[in-house]
């Protein structure tokens, strides 16, 4: 019993000391190339994270970040509907950073922001007849996301995301980001 005592607080001290590869007041700056199971449409994006505090064995990060995806629905009278999506606000990630030799890094967060939506109808037949599909509007949104990070040197890493939002929106994600 005390040799599983001892060995556990030999591991607690050896994480704890741990220097994981993200620290306290860094910065990410990165884009990412989104692919969205709806109409299999890119998702460009833009994000940032500081690395606000550490917690445990991560950092806390607080940051901003940007999508623009756009698809168009045809329909069988020739008439079409085009949809672009501008989305962006904050986002906070809880960063597991001191694991192995730090240069994986998982990562869990959620993202609050407004998904701004565009819509235009081309009436190919010019009978003012619109087929009806489903329509987005703007609003809130809400997103959860969990990925890893890869660190291939201090500065640079490869990012792999996955997302669940409101509106239709579930992605996965694969981008680059640049510690600074």
């Amino acid at each position: 019993m005390k040799t599983t005592i001892y060995t556990f607080i030999f591991l607690l001290c050896i994480i704890a000391s741990a220097r994981g590869q993200l620290q306290e007041h860094d910065n990410l700056i990165g884009g990412t190339l989104g692919f969205w199971a709806h109409k299999s449409s890119p998702t460009f994006g833009f994000n940032y994270e500081n690395q606000i505090t550490q917690a445990g064995i991560g950092t806390i990060s607080i940051g901003g970040l940007f999508r623009y995806w756009t698809y168009t629905d045809n329909y069988s009278n020739g008439d079409s509907r085009k949809y672009a999506f501008s989305s962006f606000g904050l986002q906070s990630n809880y960063n597991f950073n001191q694991i192995g030799d730090g240069k994986f890094v998982p990562f869990l967060g959620l993202f609050v922001g407004y998904n701004n939506v565009n819509q235009t109808y081309t009436d190919v037949t010019k009978h003012g007849t619109y087929e009806t599909d489903i329509s987005y509007s703007s609003g809130a949104w809400l997103w959860g996301q969990a990925g890893v990070r890869y660190f291939f040197s201090n500065n640079v890493a490869g990012v792999a995301r996955l997302g669940l939002g409101n509106q239709d929106f579930y992605e996965l994600e694969i981008g680059v980001d640049f510690k600074f």
